[in-house]
């Protein structure tokens, strides 16, 4: 396994293969949230997601350290060949990438035009992984890249937050929106937070139900292995979320929410009428949060001088036949979004706790499939103490453990005692920031 020598280093500027990306203010978002809202625009990266930074940076040592002979093999997910494709072709080395039948055409053609070797073989990801695995068993200096577990990949996404730092003119964002598939992202973010020194900076952690493994271990305090998910957001249809993510949440505020199917495409289509931009439904994931309004139920305290960003993560497997089938499938949706292990329904402005119903039920019962018969009505009225609730729970008692044991061995005992602590209080003000004037790309 390839293993970075330090992790809490930032990587240099000339030793990267992604480019730094604009961070857009959102006018539309901005009036809707009554706060300044910003995009850092991860989509426009050359193989078209943020996974250029993370893979990127992984192939570049695993040349380092192995040669030019090296041959990249990876099954890891769209975004993932896509950019081992472009980094092979970069460093002048061998890439076999393999994906399984259902992938759509174009895929195939993009990864064709960077020069990649590429097999066709699986009915899924599962499958094709199989493949690769077996093929990279015979070769001589192939290595395995991932999608997300390895530290390399973990330190090249925490560039985003370097960048971020400068744009946003060394001021801390109100909270971090981020979609979260198999943790590589979230582990970057936090880690780069910290590097930065970023440490109070809240990440809204976003998965679809039934692919929301971060969030289930979260509530769990150990790994979760979910079943096989049907999500459209293919990014992030990831059984079982990296045990990083679930460390570092340990001391870092991290708040894992679930959204619908419906919302992240809803979302997505949205975005492209606001901003002229195609986004994949894991960004749409993210940034619904937003185009609902939810995130105003999660921070309350936001101001129009607080600043919130969204990773728009990519655009690659996103194509404009999908915006039609959005719009004939998923157009104004109920908003149904999981916290914890509650479900709560948006109902006019305020959002509802429903008690004993899972995330599947809660949508049917939103478009009059079945009846609601279970709205909790055991808080004041009109108050977001749901998500309160969840947050402040978990933290309680992660910290009564803690103020029993030493500090030095805390992260191992957490592990052991399968602990987590979220470390949000959704209801704490967060200091308003100046308000920022421009902030576009370095």
């Amino acid at each position: 396994m390839l293993a970075s020598q330090d992790g809490s280093q930032p990587l240099p500027d000339n030793d990267v293969l992604h480019v730094k990306t604009a961070l857009l203010h959102s006018p539309n978002l901005s009036m809707k949230l009554r706060c300044n809202t910003w995009l850092k625009m991860e989509n426009m990266q050359p193989s078209g997601s943020f996974k250029i930074r993370g893979v990127g940076h992984m192939c570049i040592k695993a040349v380092e350290l192995r040669g030019p002979s090296i041959h990249f093999v990876t099954a890891a997910g769209i975004n993932t060949c896509l950019a081992v494709a472009y980094a092979a072709r970069q460093l002048n080395v061998e890439a076999t990438i393999v994906l399984p039948k259902i992938v759509n055409q174009k895929i195939f053609d993009m990864i064709k035009l960077e020069g990649a070797n590429l097999i066709m073989l699986g009915e899924d990801f599962e499958e094709s992984e199989a493949h690769a695995r077996a093929l990279l068993s015979k070769m001589r200096n192939g290595i395995y890249i991932p999608s997300s577990d390895n530290p390399c990949i973990w330190e090249g996404n925490a560039t985003i937050i370097k960048e971020l730092e400068v744009q946003l003119r060394h001021e801390p964002p109100a909270a971090i929106i981020c979609p979260v598939g198999g943790g590589g992202l979230l582990n970057g973010i936090i880690m780069g937070l910290e590097q930065v020194g970023w440490k109070q900076v809240p990440v809204i952690a976003v998965e679809t139900h039934g692919s929301n493994s971060f969030q289930a271990a979260v509530v769990a305090g150990k790994l979760v292995t979910l079943p096989k998910s049907k999500t459209i957001a293919k990014s992030l249809n990831v059984r079982t979320v990296s045990a990083k993510s679930l460390e570092l949440s340990l001391d870092h505020p991290v708040v894992p929410f679930a959204v619908s199917d419906a919302m992240a495409a809803d979302a997505v289509r949205n975005f492209a009428d606001d901003h002229k931009t195609l986004v994949e439904t894991a960004c749409g994931a993210a940034l619904s949060l937003c185009y609902t309004q939810v995130i105003r139920d999660i921070l309350p305290s936001l101001t129009e001088a607080s600043d919130i960003v969204v990773i728009t993560t990519g655009g690659s497997d996103i194509f404009l036949d999908d915006l039609d089938h959005f719009r004939r499938k998923y157009s104004n949706p109920p908003i149904v979004v999981k916290s914890g292990s509650e479900v709560f329904l948006k109902l006019g402005d305020s959002l509802s706790s429903i008690a004993d119903v899972d995330a599947d039920h809660a949508v049917a019962a939103a478009n009059g499939v079945v009846p609601f018969d279970n709205i909790r009505q055991d808080r004041e009225a009109g108050a977001m103490d749901g998500f309160t609730r969840v947050v402040n729970s978990a933290k309680d008692y992660a910290h009564d453990q803690r103020n029993r044991i030493d500090s030095s061995n805390a992260i191992d005992h957490a592990r052991e005692s399968n602990m987590i602590m979220t470390g949000l209080d959704a209801t704490t003000a967060i200091p308003a920031l100046v308000k920022q004037e421009t902030a576009g790309s370095p």
